[in-house]
């Protein structure tokens, strides 16, 4: 494998991690920044003496409230972060054609690839309205009418707000646990359907698992890694597998393991949530020839 190739992997790889967290990382500035502005939305609101009045007029701003604090979490900040997401498929898109030209000269690229992108960025798009809606503003409404049916103090809504928008040192905010469910495996997906479907075109059976390994982030009492890459990925990292293999995955349990895995999807979900792995189509060339004897002996 020559180092131009090692390169393009290398950059195909490392934007699987690095382009959902610089995405992730935009929304927990979001959260941080927009509080202040959340709080003067709360004027809106009827007190006495410093706490919420328990009046039919409070309980009919609750929609109000909601839809302003969405707007503001969602606004032109995370509107341009979902648009630089986009340009990111668009660009892995592109370093993958630069892969296949690579292995292989006669490479063309495919007039569905473009379609395929348009499609996954649309659904990551829809995915994120979809997910903001529920882990967003389902919890603001709740948050607000829990607070106003019980006659809360301002400051005990605005510490509530606090929590449920910026989270805390073990809880997410709820912009960013939105959208974390749903930007890294959607990045991903994008980059596998796209990889996937020019080496059925060109008719390679033989697969690299690359990425790396994720540390654990400590040890439970037991002695039990927190955190860290999945059994399923580290088993398989760095090394080459033939498509009947692959396709034999599917069979298998695991912790992460998508339910809509099966012998055809497990090339687009790989691991399962939040995988960080590509499965990469390689010719036959490049895999060591006792890989090929094992695969062929063993059929």
């Amino acid at each position: 494998m020559n180092e131009r190739l090692k390169d393009i992997i290398q950059r195909k790889v490392d934007r699987l991690e690095s382009i959902p967290n610089e995405f992730l990382t935009a929304m927990e500035k979001i959260q941080r920044t927009k509080f202040n502005a959340i709080v003067r939305l709360l004027d809106n609101l009827d007190y006495k003496n410093g706490f919420l009045e328990v009046s039919q007029d409070n309980i009919l701003k609750i929609e109000f409230l909601v839809d302003e604090i969405k707007g503001i979490l969602t606004g032109d900040e995370f509107e341009e972060a979902v648009g630089s997401l986009m340009n990111e498929m668009d660009s892995q898109k592109v370093l993958n054609f630069e892969y296949f030209s690579e292995i292989d000269p006669a490479f063309q690229v495919p007039s569905i690839a473009n379609a395929i992108v348009r499609e996954r960025q649309a659904a990551t798009i829809a995915s994120l309205l979809d997910s903001t809606n529920f882990y967003l503003s389902n919890p603001t409404r709740e948050a607000l009418s829990s607070s106003i049916q019980a006659g809360a103090s301002r400051q005990e809504l605005i510490d509530t707000l606090r929590l449920l928008v910026q989270g805390d040192d073990t809880i997410d905010g709820r912009l960013l646990r939105s959208t974390r469910l749903v930007v890294s495996d959607a990045f991903a997906l994008s980059d596998a359907t796209v990889s996937n479907l020019i080496a059925e075109n060109l008719g390679l059976e033989w697969y690299l698992y690359a990425g790396g390994l994720i540390k654990p982030t400590g040890k439970t009492k037991s002695g039990n890694p927190i955190g860290g890459s999945r059994e399923f990925c580290a088993k398989r990292n760095g090394k080459f597998f033939h498509r009947s293999e692959v396709e034999s995955w599917a069979k298998e349990d695991w912790n992460g393991k998508m339910p809509d895995t099966t012998e055809k999807t497990i090339f687009l979900t790989r691991g399962g949530y939040n995988c960080q792995h590509s499965l990469l189509p390689v010719s036959e060339s490049v895999v060591p020839k006792e890989t090929v004897k094992r695969v062929f002996r063993d059929a």
